[in-house]
């Protein structure tokens, strides 16, 4: 594929799913809930305010649907077509059913133009901890730094809770998109920078040493 070259402070698109069933039912029992009709109608209307050259998703249906609503490019062959990306550790938090996904396989026959490879062969992930959820956010914020070496735009479909504990500020609604970049080293290293309360939990949480910092704070607008 081909992909313009870095620049120097590339951009991490962050986007929650659109609605689904669990969002409408919250007795909603089963396990990984399709978007509803509304939310598929939603989720192609999701812009970013740049040219993705990856796309990073979640492997459960509503993030997948909403990717390819959102970037039907992905499902083509065009020269610019971004590449994607399924890292299981965007999974959501918490312990619900509708927050347990399907099996290798399953997930892989349900979109089979998708690579699963590192998602778990079934569906046996941790119980959900703060101190978990903690410490997968910082791997994920590393990881997006270290692929950010070789993509600009990297978009970023997850789900509210994971986000809560991934960056600082306000619960995302469905659909909605923020942009965000890594602070410099002297940035990471300051208190107002990298501590908040988490949104979902209320408590304080330190959102570093990796830091993501809103896209209009680093850029002064």
């Amino acid at each position: 594929m081909l992909r313009a070259e870095p620049t120097i402070n590339p951009t991490i698109h962050i986007i929650r799913h659109g609605q689904s069933l669990h969002n409408i039912d919250h007795g909603y029992l089963h396990r990984d809930p399709p978007l509803t009709d509304a939310g598929q109608i939603a989720t192609k209307q999701i812009k970013i305010p740049a040219v993705p050259d990856l796309i990073v998703i979640s492997p459960m249906t509503r993030t997948l649907q909403t990717a390819i609503n959102a970037f039907p490019s992905i499902l083509g062959s065009a020269p610019f077509q971004p590449e994607v990306q399924i890292w299981p550790d965007l999974r959501e938090t918490y312990d619900a059913n509708c927050n347990k996904g399907l099996s290798r396989a399953e997930i892989s026959a349900k979109f089979p133009q998708f690579n699963f490879t590192e998602c778990a062969e079934e569906w046996h992930y941790p119980p959900h901890t703060i101190e978990g959820a903690t410490a997968r956010a910082e791997i994920v914020r590393r990881r997006l730094k270290e692929v950010s070496k070789a993509y600009c735009n990297i978009v970023l479909i997850t789900h509210r809770g994971f986000i809560a504990f991934l960056i600082k500020g306000d619960r995302f609604d469905v659909c909605e998109t923020r942009s965000y970049q890594f602070g410099t080293e002297n940035e990471a290293d300051k208190e107002s920078v990298r501590m908040g309360i988490n949104i979902d939990t209320k408590e304080p949480q330190d959102f570093g040493p990796t830091a993501l910092v809103p896209y209009e704070v680093r850029n002064g607008l």
